[in-house]
């Protein structure tokens, strides 16, 4: 029997997750021994909140005139007790629904369907908003509290939508955030659902325009997720837009999973114990931030910081931060003071990491692979450097360049087991093992007929699978 790329897809990130969650295992055994004997890289934050803040570095030594690379992985987490997770918050959800003509067949009676099971779900205290666009935005639903009689004409009015003409996503998100921004209360959790299948091609259907409206969600504290459903949706700008809003990316191939999100996005809203998590990052003298975990960052007078959203009852939060260290005269060198904010004005918390070890550039090979932590280095290129390059390799297919796309596999497979040979990780072993199914994608994905077709799924697929998994933990 024939794979399509996505099937061979799916059953290549099975594998991934099986890697992945032995390397958690192993890794829970071994760092209690390393916290005994005193040698552990991992470093908390003070806290006496429902808050936790921790970092673990990869290495405490980079190799004279080589990459200089370093990682450190930031854990946020929420206290999951039976008194936070009773602690319902009232919630203000507002949906912005794609109705443009390409939307009709199942896409539109399964994202009806979704909006309907939301409905279902409201409580008396909760308020709800739904927006659609298409040539133009309108409200077809104010936000409002429910009740039954109200319940039932919403979802007439549902029931009623069709679809019809472009897609005019720019009026759409400016009627959906007015509706938060003109109607915030103190107490209440608000939180917006952009659901998109084709290219804005009506108003502003700029990158730079309808990011900066997403962007208001972030500088209001609250969250914007988006869903593209289908393959002819940019997913860059997509998930460009739920980065620029602090919330989560969704890509459905089969609509019928729309519902399955909705109630997601709404149980985690309604349990949220921190908002407006801002992570700051001062780094040492001569180190540059180079990436986290593929988040925007906003430049600031000391470093940079990333805001990755809020953290619901029970949910802890993996981000790894790659750092460039000095790596041209031997010596130790600061990495860095790494800051947690949260909460809404004026009660604002921080915990700060203020001890994070100091990281020595080092002549001597052997000094440098003793001075990894194998454990953290592992999870580093399971979760981090292979998404990274699947983000990549997903880039390379989208644009039809093939052998670019294999390429950047067998680098990352070259680099990797270069370093692995030294270290003898198996997780990392079993992880290259497992790139071969990647590889039957990419190839695939530029045979036969629907050639086309296969590279869009497959850069879609692949694009959101490394999203999620370098965001470990971000979605209920």
């Amino acid at each position: 029997m024939s794979t399509t790329p996505t099937h061979s897809f799916i059953a290549g990130t099975l594998v991934l997750a099986t890697v992945l969650v032995g390397v958690v295992a192993r890794v829970g055994n071994q760092t209690s021994a390393a916290a005994a004997s005193g040698s552990s890289v991992r470093v908390a934050a003070p806290s006496s909140g429902p808050i936790t803040f921790t970092g673990t570095l990869d290495r405490t030594a980079v190799l004279l005139g080589k990459d200089g690379l370093a990682h450190i992985e930031l854990v946020m987490a929420a206290a999951a007790d039976k008194e936070v997770r009773q602690a319902r918050r009232p919630t203000d959800m507002v949906v912005i629904l794609d109705r443009s003509g390409s939307m009709s067949g199942n896409k539109i009676e399964h994202a009806r369907a979704a909006v309907r099971e939301l409905v279902g779900q409201l409580s008396a205290q909760d308020r709800f908003a739904l927006v659609t666009y298409a040539n133009d935005a309108s409200i077809v639903i104010p936000l409002s509290a429910v009740d039954d009689a109200q319940r039932i004409r919403w979802l007439d009015t549902v029931n009623a939508i069709q679809p019809e003409g472009g897609t005019n996503m720019s009026d759409g998100l400016d009627l959906g955030l007015h509706l938060i921004e003109g109607s915030r209360t103190s107490g209440r959790v608000p939180h917006v659902l952009l659901i998109s299948d084709g290219l804005a091609n009506q108003g502003d259907a700029t990158p730079e325009g309808l990011t900066s409206r997403a962007r208001r969600a972030a500088q209001g504290e609250y969250m914007l997720s988006s869903v593209g459903v289908g393959t002819d949706f940019n997913e860059y700008l997509m998930t460009a837009l739920a980065d620029a809003g602090t919330g989560n990316y969704y890509y459905v191939h089969d609509p019928r999973e729309l519902a399955g999100i909705f109630a997601r996005e709404f149980g985690a809203a309604r349990t949220t114990v921190a908002s407006g998590l801002a992570v700051q990052i001062e780094p040492g003298a001569g180190v540059r931030v180079i990436d986290a975990a593929g988040y925007p960052l906003e430049a600031t007078a000391n470093g940079v910081v990333l805001r990755p959203g809020s953290l619901f009852a029970g949910q802890e939060r993996r981000i790894w931060v790659t750092l460039a260290m000095p790596q041209h005269a031997v010596g130790e060198y600061d990495v860095g003071r790494f800051s947690l904010a949260y909460g809404e004005p004026p009660d604002r918390h921080v915990l700060t990491l203020s001890n994070v070890p100091r990281i020595a550039c080092v002549a001597d090979p052997d000094q440098f692979y003793a001075n990894v932590d194998v454990d953290a280095w592992s999870r580093s290129v399971v979760v981090e450097d292979y998404n990274k390059m699947q983000e990549d390799v997903a880039r390379e297919v989208k644009a039809g360049r093939r052998d670019r796309a294999l390429g950047r596999l067998q680098q990352f497979k070259d680099e990797t087991a270069a370093m692995n040979a030294h270290l003898g990780s198996a997780a990392v072993t079993d992880q290259l093992d497992g790139t071969s199914e990647l590889w039957i994608d990419i190839d695939g994905a530029f045979q036969g007929p629907d050639q086309e077709a296969r590279q869009k799924e497959l850069s879609k697929a692949a694009s959101a699978q490394a999203v999620d998994s370098r965001r470990a933990g971000a979605k209920k």
